[in-house]
């Protein structure tokens, strides 16, 4: 009987590590529009991330990858900022980066809107 509940005990345990460190799932808006992600932008670990190209394009900046070295290149009307894959995370073949990051390269004001659970690009 011990046995069977220290398993138990055990399995709720991993299950409670593997729930916090999943992924939470936010919606991204641009100039109060919600824009559509595929993947969905979260926050992992305490960073949140959004879709590069997804969120790029939104605000019309142009997205340039080079498999070579595995950069990505943001271009707005006045400038122009590589994201080195290792700053991003992968999710399902797709790049999201740090919106700390994004907010950087695009040069947009972006903001965490934590009662919506949303990235908020002006």
């Amino acid at each position: 009987m011990r046995k069977v509940s220290l398993t138990i005990i055990a399995a709720l345990l991993l299950s409670l590590s593997a729930a916090l460190a999943a992924d939470l799932l936010v919606n991204v808006y641009v100039g109060g529009k919600q824009v559509n992600c595929n993947p969905q932008a979260r926050v992992r670990n305490g960073v949140t991330y959004a879709p590069l190209r997804a969120a790029a394009e939104a605000v019309g900046a142009h997205v340039q990858w080079s498999a070579a070295t595995r950069v990505a290149t943001i271009c707005t009307e006045d400038r122009c900022a590589p994201i080195k894959q290792s700053q991003a995370i992968m999710v399902n073949g797709s790049m999201l980066i740090p919106v700390r990051l994004m907010s950087q390269a695009l040069g947009r004001e972006i903001t965490w809107d934590a009662n919506a659970s949303a990235v908020r690009i002006k």
